[in-house]
């Protein structure tokens, strides 16, 4: 396939996730209106209800995974909203970093556009536990992009997700929705710039 062609469905999978995907989960940025004071403490303060929720889940499911966790030099935790319509993918998400040193919290978005055989929608909370502070600092790069590669295959069953970082595991634990799917793409992560 030629470099036009590729190029041509990224944009077509970009241009699928966000017409796809709610607006809530990682809205673009010239879309959203400036956030009050309030308005930014009530989002932050959401976003960390969202991450207990999501560490209560794993613990559920995965008792094991509380040590790792705790040990860990940081951790993150994001709500993610994907949509599988045939080979392409679409993903949305937002979610808090962690670092266990400094107790900072960062904010952080996320977007993924991919392809591979699919069907589906489905929401999850995925949670990177950091073996590294190397591998934390690189995951907000220069406090704006930073990003991971991972291939999954997934039939909505909670679990590991294999990453190509080794300095990084990957839980996945499904909210809601069911997706039958062998993807491959890139997911770009992002501090959120209105709630730096």
């Amino acid at each position: 396939m030629n470099p036009l062609s590729m190029n041509r469905i990224f944009r077509l999978l970009v241009l699928l996730a966000a017409v796809t995907l709610p607006a809530g989960h990682g809205a673009l940025a010239a879309d959203a209106p400036k956030m009050s004071a309030a308005e930014k403490q009530a989002e932050r303060d959401a976003r960390l209800k969202l991450a207990a929720e999501g560490l209560e889940k794993l613990y559920a499911v995965q008792p094991d995974a509380r040590a790792v966790v705790e040990k860990a030099p940081g951790y993150a935790v994001f709500d993610i909203s994907a949509i599988y319509a045939l080979l392409l993918v679409g993903q949305k998400g937002k979610g808090v970093l962690f670092d266990n040193a400094t107790k900072k919290h960062t904010f952080m978005l996320s977007s993924r556009a991919g392809t591979g055989p699919g069907v589906g929608k489905q929401r999850v909370f995925q949670i990177f536990v950091f073996k590294s502070k190397g591998a934390m600092d690189q995951f907000v790069l220069a406090g704006g992009l930073g990003g991971d590669v991972s291939g999954s295959a997934s039939t909505g069953t909670d679990g590991m997700v294999r990453s190509f970082n080794p300095q990084i595991d990957i839980y996945q634990i499904t909210i809601s929705g069911m997706a039958v799917q062998a993807s491959w793409g890139g997911t770009v992560y992002k501090v959120d710039p209105d709630l730096k």
